[in-house]
């Protein structure tokens, strides 16, 4: 290099440093018409183009400079950085990739790297480079917060508070660190450390906007609806082009009963870019995600009133009055939809759930499949498509599993990786990694089943306890759950990949589905094979279809153990499903209550009425037939909704039973369902979907049920219940039986006593309650998966040392 070169290039890097880019250009400029191929010159014109916000042009300038000169690590590291802040993620990646190779112990590379990893929202690898830059040098306050962030995106709260703690400690004058830290304990509902944060962050930063908005999201969090909206006054003050405060301020003055500064922050939200029947519209879903149900649907009638072809309100509304019990206007939404737009795929799966609510299946199962042909590839048009079969008394075990295969081979098997565990410890009698996986981590059904199992698990030598919840409720049942399990990752926002990653990276030997084919479930993540085995269990009870899926759990009965039913492995526990415990001492009142009231005798189903299939209502109405005095009560989705009720009985009217005879009851509290049982005599079980939960609470509450098996695992719950309640003569072999029991049961009132006699006592004594029991079942199960999977793999590779 020329010294008139040499000259050039330093005092255009003196301007650069100095921020006089005018003058560091002149003198790069100088440098390149000196000698064109000045590789220094084009990388600095880069620089001064990035520090003048010319991105396309720095781009173009270190571009050349990388062609000119392509092993300088710098070149590589600037262009990688800039194509990861532009959206070319993948290419930036590669060029980091490409820096890392020339100089691996270089931290400042791999924490350009961990950054482009971010933000392609690769968060396991970006968490991984960057504890491998900690290793090798001190990081600083801004490096911990990206650590917290990646820990925090992979459901790793704990972790992520650690990081967040740490940049805190080491520059506690870092603002970053205190809003991350209060973002995430106002995520985990830790209001009074969000709190804490937000002081110190107020400290050091009072009038950005960023605190403004975690000081409004608190306050709403607390409902401190008036402290709410200030803040989010505050900071629009700071930021008035933002939609989001906006719509936020709105929330807060509606619920300060601010009606016209609500409509207001509303139009300024519409000025700011937001349409206003958008507006209400994420008012609506807000309220309606958070259990707001009534004030949900005035927003969302707004936001359809103000544009009636705003479809995706009117989708929302469909499920908003479903879960008010509004069935007919639920029903008016979905084909509000479809008369504007016959193909829209989200009215016709919630016109189809619909249909399946009153049990009206085939209706159902033909709007299905119109999504199906729409929509081949998402998975909730074949989960509901499942979902709604298993519940059709017209459906067979066969149908069931050919349309599960389809599942599988229109979205699941592909996705599988090919990944043969090498480096997993053989050892066959070591502990194990079981990994559970739920959207339902709550006081939800399934969690009731789960909980008594956890908390009796050997996890010091049996099994280490692993729970992935995508659960977006939390409540007092999850922190019960997150006490036994030991590694909790709240994983809700995490995608498929980077979930199937985790699971992989925690090094899982078991992972146990609690979902299936549900709401919330992560079959999508499930269906790369993150573990060497996999299990379906409770959630869904019947098959998943996966060939991805190793193995169903079963209770012990020869037609659930034998193939061909299922696309998984029966794998029969050695007692029953699942067990129950903690349930609510409610009071059972003594005798019949026929007798102890007066009243007719009462026949009851508690379950959700869309499991009373047709063959059902014609089984039941010539049950009613022979008992002529006897009435039935049954429970509904719309109970109180005259048109479903109306169809309720027109159905057993059909059959020749007076409507008067039928009470149709919507849902209600736990407590006031439980003790709607000291009113019936008799349980009913429904099929092919029997009771499962109902079942047991009606055991609990001293109420047998007569049930009727069928060909696969939802229609012989029934039969495991009894059985382990000692009531093995309530099952009927054929619907004739079926009948003629009932009818005996109601005609013969000493034998239902004696049936009845300290039903909840023999309960308690029986497996459905021995969670310890359970939990050795579970264990059992466990070790013996692990051994046939070694034994497996030793087939294929020789045998085990």
């Amino acid at each position: 290099m020329s010294e008139t070169l040499k000259r050039l290039i330093e005092k255009g890097q003196k301007a650069l440093k100095q921020k006089k880019y005018e003058e560091a250009s002149t003198h790069f400029e100088a440098a390149i018409g000196t000698q064109e191929r000045a590789h220094q010159a084009w990388f600095g014109l880069g620089e001064v183009a990035l520090g003048i916000g010319q991105l396309d042009t720095a781009a173009q300038f270190f571009e050349h400079a990388v062609q000119l000169q392509p092993e300088v690590v710098l070149y590589q590291q600037r262009l990688g950085e800039l194509y990861s802040h532009t959206g070319l993620a993948a290419e930036g990646i590669e060029l980091l990739q490409r820096a890392r190779r020339c100089a691996p112990r270089d931290a400042s590379v791999l924490l350009s790297l961990a950054g482009a990893y971010a933000r392609a929202g690769n968060w396991h690898q970006a968490k991984a480079v960057l504890q491998s830059v900690f290793r090798r040098v001190k990081p600083l306050a801004a490096h911990y917060c990206l650590l917290g962030l990646a820990c925090q995106q992979l459901g790793e709260l704990d972790a992520a508070r650690e990081a967040f703690r740490k940049a805190s400690v080491m520059d506690p004058r870092y603002p970053d660190a205190w809003l991350s830290l209060g973002h995430l304990y106002l995520q985990k509902r830790q209001m009074s450390e969000a709190e804490r944060c937000l002081a110190r962050l107020t400290g050091l930063a009072p009038g950005l906007p960023t605190t403004l908005n975690l000081a409004g999201d608190i306050a709403l969090e607390r409902q401190n609806y008036r402290d709410a909206a200030n803040f989010f006054r505050a900071a629009l003050e700071k930021a008035a082009d933002s939609a989001a405060l906006q719509v936020k301020l709105g929330i807060a003055l509606v619920w300060c009963g601010n009606v016209l500064e609500a409509i207001d922050a509303l139009e300024n939200a519409h000025a700011a870019g937001a349409r206003e029947d958008w507006v209400y519209e994420q008012l609506g879903l807000v309220f309606s995600t958070t259990g707001r149900l009534q004030t949900a649907r005035e927003n969302l009638e707004i936001a359809v009133e103000k544009s009636p072809d705003n479809l995706e309100a009117w989708n929302i509304l469909i499920n908003v009055y479903s879960r008010l019990g509004e069935s007919e206007k639920a029903r008016q939404a979905a084909e509000t939809i479809l008369a504007r737009n016959p193909e829209h795929v989200n009215a016709l799966i919630n016109l189809a759930s619909w249909y399946g609510d009153q049990a009206r299946n085939e209706e159902a199962l033909a709007l299905m499949q119109k999504a199906r042909t729409l929509a081949p590839h998402r998975s909730i048009v074949y989960g509901n498509t499942l979902w709604i079969m298993v519940h059709a008394s017209e459906i067979t075990a066969d149908d069931v599993l050919e349309m599960a295969r389809v599942f599988d081979r229109n979205l699941y098997r592909d996705l599988r990786r090919a990944d043969d565990f090498r480096d997993r410890d053989r050892d066959p009698d070591r502990r194990l990694r079981v990994g559970w996986v739920s959207s339902d981590m709550n006081r939800h059904p399934v969690s009731m089943f789960v909980l008594p199992c956890l908390a009796h698990l050997d996890r010091g030598t049996a099994v280490e306890t692993f729970v992935y919840s995508s659960t977006r409720d939390a409540d007092h049942v999850t922190e019960r759950l997150k006490a036994r399990a030991d590694t909790w990752r709240d994983v809700v926002a995490l995608g498929d990949d980077a979930l199937a990653d985790l699971i992989r990276a925690d090094e899982i030997d078991i992972v146990v589905d609690l979902n299936g084919n549900t709401e919330g479930n992560r079959l999508m993540a499930l269906a790369r094979k993150p573990a060497p085995i996999m299990v379906t269990w409770l959630g869904f009870p019947g098959t998943s279809g996966m060939s991805a899926m190793d193995y169903i759990l079963v209770p012990p009965d020869p037609v659930l153990e034998r193939p061909g039913w299922s696309s998984e492995a029966p794998w029969p526990l050695p007692d029953c499903y699942g067990v129950r415990a903690d349930l609510p001492e409610v009071a059972i009142e003594p005798g019949l209550p026929c007798e102890r009231t007066g009243k007719p005798f009462t026949f009851a189903c508690f379950n959700n009425f869309r499991k009373v299939s047709r063959k059902v209502i014609e089984l039941w109405s010539r049950i009613l037939v022979r008992v002529p005095e006897a009435r039935l009560i049954l429970v509904a989705k719309g109970g109180r909704d005259s048109v479903m009720t109306g169809y309720v009985r027109e159905q057993f009217g059909q059959h020749g039973v007076d409507p008067a005879r039928l009470e149709v009851r919507g849902y209600c509290p736990q407590a006031e369902y439980l003790a709607s049982h000291n009113v019936a005599d008799l349980c009913l079980d429904p099929f092919p979907f029997n009771g499962g939960t109902t079942g047991y609470d009606a055991i609990w509450m001293g109420v047998p049920f007569i049930t009727l098996p069928g060909d696969m695992l939802v229609s012989r719950m029934g039969k495991a219940i009894l059985e382990n309640a000692g009531l093995s003569e309530l099952v009927a072999p054929d619907a004739d039986a079926y009948v003629e029991l009932a009818v005996a049961l109601a005609q013969d009132r000493a034998r239902l006593k004696a049936l009845r006699e300290n039903l909840r006592e023999r309960m308690r004594a029986s497996p459905l309650m021995d969670a310890p029991r359970m939990a050795r079942s579970l264990e059992g199960a466990f070790r013996g998966m692990w051994r046939r999977w070694l034994d497996g793999q030793a087939a294929e590779t020789g045998p085990r040392q």
